[in-house]
């Protein structure tokens, strides 16, 4: 069975979150959006799904204790509370300012401080160091409470630099608290500068196996792994997940720089950075192209090594379509040997008899045609069954198909909306050029009637078709002969990665423009925009 619940709303929430915490940010005019980007999944995976808690009943004696250790990612941790329930969204804005109830560090909630919190938050925080002190104090006091609680403490990698951190290490294992997972926040930076420069930390994950800790190591980043983890209950003993992440994750002048540790970025930016994280791209390679010399199974581990997004699965039945594929069976064998989420594109007529076999075995989004939907009644059957069991629901439109106006009472319950730029059922084929003017005019129609979820572009795509499918307005790209016939699949893949984001900084060049802080933004973006070619590419074509 998949790990994440609805693993393509879920990406959506978080790139929620960093879009308020920018927006509290900017509007503060201080904070700290590094450390907010880099927990972003941590924090995310937690309330979103692995967590008990009820937001409208924070006191709850049965609920799991999250506590923010690493307190200066308030910002990010205040958008997951705000998407959480706790308040309303517009409410970011007041980050930071007199009498808000969202100050630079949170403050814990309780009767006596309504006014200066707000409900879910269970530590004050703000000195370092201090975080897994209080969660190993609530961890033993349930432990002697006979309670399944468990406690979730955030940590940044700089604070570990504190002895007090280790003293509670210790603690911990001695008490045998294993309803305490630490989770470390490791962006390799800290207030000022590298970690590896100011108080080396390696070997880590030995540090802490010597502390007598379960220890796993995951890329933060990528929240299909931290779930696994999150959800893998150690016994006997505290664990500790590795998150391996970037400090500012997100925003490219932000990642990886220790100057956006605790800086705003200027209001005037924001409608720029905003559509950057709105332009967060996925490739999702389907294996049944490339002909049958390599294996799913070699072909999923060679993807996976080179930072694929999702896997995805063509199920043809020889009668929606003229060819025959796989069925759940051979999902359900591929899904033991990853973690990667499973994109699977059911071309199959009556979908709805064999959902459940789909969903057992293990896939993460189940994409179905709205040509076999006979009526609204049977979509909406279709889509209840996919969403009641976990699974991202997906519809997928073939060239010629005009979609029925009942489709958009639905929309908000949609992940995914395939836009097929062959018709379907051969891998190999050719991308449909009238396809992309359908495109231009059906993303913006279903965006403005309330669409919020993704747009896949499936059929031809390679690097003469990626780049007007992105400036269309697709955020998921199935690539099948591109990468399996490709002679070098990781230089095509850092090819394709690299056509997409200079077309993303070319657009936020021109936009800002429009804004009239072109200048600024160059200096700001002046390493990005190198790195990509973007204003020489740009000055060219005026001149042509």
């Amino acid at each position: 069975m998949h790990d994440v619940h609805r693993f393509l709303a879920l990406k959506n929430k978080i790139k929620e979150v960093r879009t308020l915490a920018l927006i509290g940010i900017a509007e503060a005019g201080s904070g700290h959006p590094g450390a907010s980007f880099s927990a972003a999944e941590i924090m995310g995976a937690l309330y979103f799904q692995i967590m008990n808690l009820d937001i409208a009943n924070p006191f709850l004696q049965s609920r799991d204790y999250f506590i923010n250790s690493k307190a200066h990612s308030a910002p990010g941790y205040y958008a997951i509370l705000s998407i959480a329930g706790s308040f309303p969204k517009e409410e970011i804005k007041t980050l930071r300012k007199l009498n808000s109830r969202l100050q630079g560090h949170p403050v814990r909630y309780s009767d006596f401080q309504k006014h200066h919190s707000v409900p879910g938050i269970e530590y004050s925080g703000g000195s370092e160091g201090i975080g897994l002190s209080i969660s190993v104090g609530i961890g033993l006091a349930n432990k002697l409470d006979n309670k399944n609680n468990m406690v979730y403490c955030l940590l940044g990698d700089g604070e570990i630099n504190e002895g007090q951190v280790w003293e509670a290490a210790m603690a911990a294992a001695k008490f045998k608290l294993d309803n305490i997972v630490a989770i470390l926040d490791r962006n390799k930076i800290q207030q000022d500068g590298f970690s590896d420069d100011i108080m080396p930390l390696d070997p880590l994950k030995e540090k802490w196996l010597s502390f007598n800790w379960n220890v796993v190591e995951v890329n933060g980043h990528r929240i299909e792994q931290l779930i696994n983890a999150l959800k893998t209950r150690s016994i006997g003993k505290p664990k500790i997940i590795i998150a391996n992440t970037v400090k500012g994750n997100g925003i490219k002048h932000m990642a990886n720089n220790p100057q956006w540790h605790g800086r705003a970025p200027s209001k005037k930016h924001l409608p720029l950075l905003i559509k950057e994280l709105e332009g967060e791209y996925m490739i999702s390679p389907s294996i049944i192209a490339g002909g049958s010399k390599e294996s799913f199974e070699s072909k999923i581990e060679t993807v996976e090594k080179f930072g694929v997004d999702m896997i995805h699965l063509d199920v043809m039945d020889g009668k929606f379509v003229p060819n025959t594929t796989f069925f759940h069976d051979t999902i359900k064998n591929l899904r033991g040997i990853t973690k990667l989420p499973f994109d699977t594109h059911l071309m199959i007529n009556n979908p709805f008899d064999v959902l459940d076999s789909y969903i057992d075995a293990g896939c993460d989004v189940i994409t179905v045609h709205i040509e076999v939907c006979n009526d609204e009644k049977e979509f909406e059957k279709i889509n209840n069954k996919i969403i009641s069991n976990g699974v991202s629901p997906g519809l997928a439109i073939n060239p010629n198909t005009e979609l029925p106006k009942w489709i958009y009472h639905y929309l908000d319950r949609l992940d995914v909306i395939i836009i097929m730029s062959v018709n379907p059922g051969f891998a190999g084929q050719k991308f449909i050029p009238s396809v992309l003017p359908r495109m231009k005019n059906l993303i913006p129609d279903l965006k403005s009637n309330g669409y919020g979820g993704y747009f896949e572009a499936d059929g031809g795509i390679d690097l003469s078709t990626i780049s007007s499918c992105y400036e269309a307005g697709c955020r998921i790209f199935v690539m099948g002969n591109a990468i399996f016939g490709s002679d070098n699949i990781i230089e095509t893949l850092k090819n394709t990665k690299f056509l997409l984001n200079s077309i993303l900084e070319k657009e936020l060049l021109i936009e800002s423009d429009s804004y009239d802080i072109k200048d600024d933004w160059i200096k700001n973006r002046k390493e990005i925009l190198n790195r990509f070619n973007v204003v020489n590419k740009i000055w060219e074509q005026k001149k042509l």
